[in-house]
Formats: structure tokens, C-alpha cells, sequence
């Protein structure tokens, strides 16, 4: 990570807005681009509500990306959406993992010049593996989407045709069953989003044990082919606020970059301290619209309190001290 990345002062250009004037909520910085999976997911069995993290929203974005970057370098006919199950009822993740490992090594990373792959549990619990997969040829054209939901696959193209031949011998031999490999019906937001919503799925679906396990893997990808990573903040009240609580929050620990509070938080700091940099109260800065100003009022309320509490301790003890070193004449 460069020095820059690691700087808490991350905003070079100061928005300048009234905080208080009617327009001040328009004028805030557009919002960061539709994620391409929904923010939470509802089982109707438990009837729960399973949020996404930030870190699988940030996941969800940054694989849409890369995957709209594939679709741009080497087109969407070559680009093929691949869907991998078990033969056998495989519910432990290592097993899954094992078998996918081996199938990668073997094959995929020889077929294909890149693939990104997501896993995800079903309702019962059963893995399966969705990838999109490049690949040499063309295997879009001629191809009758309509048709093929009939189960009418004369439409498929030559190269199509001998990717599903490769794959029925293939599967069986890394003891997956049923598979599909099929060209882009969309376009590169679309295939983005599709592919984005799994992990979504995969949150309401995970269980205690998957905890922690690594969702997307990506396949083919040399050093410095990779377009975006998860290292980002989005671009809205809320994240905003956070960078400046931050800052504010190092600075009163004498603290100017991310590695130094790892050294003294640990490496999972803003999970540990995230209630206490969200209830910083920031004074003297230029809010970007009215709405994190708000924000940063309803968060500080309790170190408002708690300042102006200990405020009237510290006026209450010098009152005390004075009396007791200069009693009042009786």
C-alpha cells in the first residue's frame, strides 16, 4: 500500500457547501454506482434478515468491476458463464474447496485464460461453484437463448459445442455432477450483477463455519492485471464521516497511518473500535452537504454529553478546591 493510501487525510479537494441552506442536501457528491447485489437478503424459512457486511459489499463491487474490465478486453462473445455441482451431497466446505482446488490446477487454469469464481451453499446447504470463464473462441454467436430454455440446443455454435463435450468427460473425472457452461444472454453490467447477487446468497446461506473462508477467487490473473480490490470507502455521508472520525480518533492517539494502528489495535481495529471513531463529534470542519452534518450530530450526541458532564465535574472540584483553600467567613 503507498503512503497515500495510507494517509488518513484522503480528501484532496475540500467540497465546500451551507451546511445549513435548503439546497445543501443536492449539492452532496453523488452516490457510489448500484451495488450488483442487494444490501440484505430475506430468508422466508427462518424469516431473518441477513445484512452484508461492508466487506461483502465492497467484495460485490469490486468483482462487478473486474468482470465488466473482462467483457471490455477481450469481448462479450468470448466470455462464458460456468456453473459447477457435486455429484455426491457436499456440504463440507474443505471437501468442496479440495475437489475445486484440484479441477483448477488441472484444468481450468490451462482451458481458459482467466476465470473469476464465486462459491455459494443452496437452501439444503449443498456447495456449487459459479465461475465466468474466458475463453479462445467465440461461443455467442448463433445462439438461441429462447430456444435453449426449451432444451433445443441446435443453435449452439461449433465452440460451444466442444466446450460441453470437454466438460462431460471432464466433470466426472473431479467427481462434480451436473454442469452448465453457457455464452452471455446480457451485457458486462448485467453478467456483473448475476454473478454480484451470489454473494449476497451466500450470506443468508453460510454457515457458522464458514466463517472467515474466502468467496471469490480469481483465476489466471498475473501481478498487476487486476483492475480494483476491496481497499476503498464509498463515496457518501457515511463514508465520509468515518475517514474524518478516523483521522480525528488517530490524531488524539498521536497516530498518522493505518499501520501504526495496527501495531497498537491489532489488525482488526476498526471492527473493535468502530463504535468508539462512529461517536466522535467533529468541530471545525467543512461538512459536504447537510446530511452528514446531521449525521455527525445524531453519532456525537453521547461525547457531547459526556464532554459537557465532565465539564461540569471539572467547574464542580475547582469550585470545591477554592472553598476549602479560602472558606467563606462565618
Amino acid at each position: 500500500m503507498s503512503e497515500t493510501e495510507k494517509s488518513f487525510s484522503l480528501d484532496q479537494i475540500k467540497v465546500v457547501t451551507d451546511t445549513g441552506g435548503a439546497g445543501a442536501e443536492r449539492r452532496e457528491a453523488p452516490p457510489a454506482s448500484a451495488l450488483p447485489c442487494l444490501s440484505s437478503n430475506i430468508c422466508t424459512k427462518e424469516e431473518k434478515l441477513s445484512v452484508l457486511t461492508g466487506a461483502h459489499k465492497r467484495t460485490a463491487f469490486m468483482v462487478a468491476t473486474e468482470i465488466e474490465w473482462l467483457v471490455k478486453e477481450f469481448g462479450i462473445e468470448r466470455i462464458g458463464f460456468f456453473t459447477l455441482t457435486f455429484k455426491d451431497h457436499v456440504t463440507d466446505l474443505r471437501e468442496a474447496q479440495k475437489r475445486f482446488r484440484s479441477l483448477r490446477a488441472h484444468v481450468i487454469v490451462k482451458r481458459y485464460q482467466r476465470a473469476i469464481g464465486v462459491w455459494e451453499r443452496h437452501g439444503s446447504g449443498r456447495i456449487h461453484f459459479h465461475l465466468v470463464v474466458v475463453l479462445d473462441n467465440d461461443i455467442l454467436t448463433g445462439a438461441d437463448f429462447a430456444a435453449f430454455k426449451r432444451k433445443d440446443y441446435r443453435s449452439a455454435n461449433s465452440a460451444l459445442r466442444a466446450e460441453w463435450a470437454f466438460w462431460r468427460k471432464t466433470c466426472p473425472k473431479y467427481r462434480f455432477g451436473r454442469h452448465e457452461l453457457m455464452p452471455v444472454k446480457s451485457n458486462a453490467q448485467g453478467i456483473a450483477r448475476y454473478v454480484g447477487k451470489y454473494i449476497s446468497k451466500h450470506v443468508t446461506q453460510r454457515l457458522a463455519a464458514d466463517k472467515g473462508a474466502r468467496v471469490v477467487r480469481f483465476i489466471g490473473y498475473k501481478p498487476g492485471t487486476r483492475r480494483a480490490c476491496c481497499r476503498f470507502s464509498w463515496n457518501t455521508a457515511n463514508g465520509w464521516l468515518w475517514r474524518h472520525k478516523t483521522e480525528m480518533f488517530a490524531g488524539r492517539h498521536g497516530l498518522t497511518d493505518i499501520g501504526q494502528m495496527k501495531k497498537i489495535f491489532g489488525s482488526r481495529w476498526a471492527y473493535r473500535l468502530q463504535k468508539r471513531i462512529i461517536g466522535e463529534y467533529l468541530e471545525g470542519v467543512v461538512f459536504p452537504s447537510r446530511k452528514a452534518a446531521d449525521l455527525n450530530l445524531t453519532q456525537g450526541f453521547p461525547s457531547i454529553v459526556a464532554r459537557f458532564r465532565t465539564k461540569e465535574i471539572q467547574e464542580a472540584i475547582a469550585i470545591l478546591e477554592s472553598r476549602l483553600e479560602h472558606p467563606p467567613n462565618s
